[in-house]
């Protein structure tokens, strides 16, 4: 499953994949329970919150040392990722971030980066491809500029083309704002 479009480092592979969901409760105990097989944690994230790949790596990387470094947030690695993608300490706020009942598209988050479970996804787990992941619509623009309350002189003082950055950069400082 895991191909050349896959974001991987040694501490996490980012997948990008379709799941439909039926029962999402169901759904989260399956992949902490595959993840306890493994010994990884799963994360997923909803590419219709997420502002591209720039978004989830920088996301994974500061919850992962923060977690590493016991400064910790969350109680769990996986909240700890959602905390860190929102850009919040305010867990009723990562809702929108997580799993959703129906079709959906997710960023697969998995760390560390185990072969193994690639390789053993689930059917109902489908690799797709990610060539227009970057891409933000005007109505996932604005989504993500109310969301991360994004004003309009930063847009106007950084342009449009550097939303991305605005965003991860939000992400980031949950680190600094503890």
């Amino acid at each position: 499953m895991l191909n050349q479009k896959n974001r991987r480092s040694e501490d996490f592979c980012i997948i990008p994949v379709r799941i439909t969901l039926n029962d999402r409760q169901e759904f989260l105990n399956h992949i902490r329970n595959l993840g306890d097989q493994y010994d990884v944690t799963i994360i997923c994230l909803n590419r219709d919150m997420i502002a591209g790949y720039s978004h989830v790596k920088t996301a994974m990387i500061h919850a992962l040392r923060s977690w590493k470094e016991e400064k910790n947030i969350a109680r769990s690695l996986e909240m700890e990722v959602l905390l860190y993608v929102a850009g919040t300490r305010q867990t009723g706020q990562i809702a929108p971030f997580g799993p959703q009942i129906g079709e959906n598209f997710y960023y697969l988050c998995i760390t560390p980066a185990e072969k193994k479970i690639i390789t053993t996804l689930p059917d109902w787990i489908q690799e797709v491809d990610d060539k227009d992941w970057n891409i933000i619509s005007e109505e996932k623009k604005k989504r993500l500029i109310q969301f991360f309350g994004i004003t309009p002189e930063e847009i106007i003082v950084t342009g449009e083309e550097q939303l991305v950055d605005l965003i991860c950069e939000r992400t980031a400082l949950l680190a600094v704002n503890r």
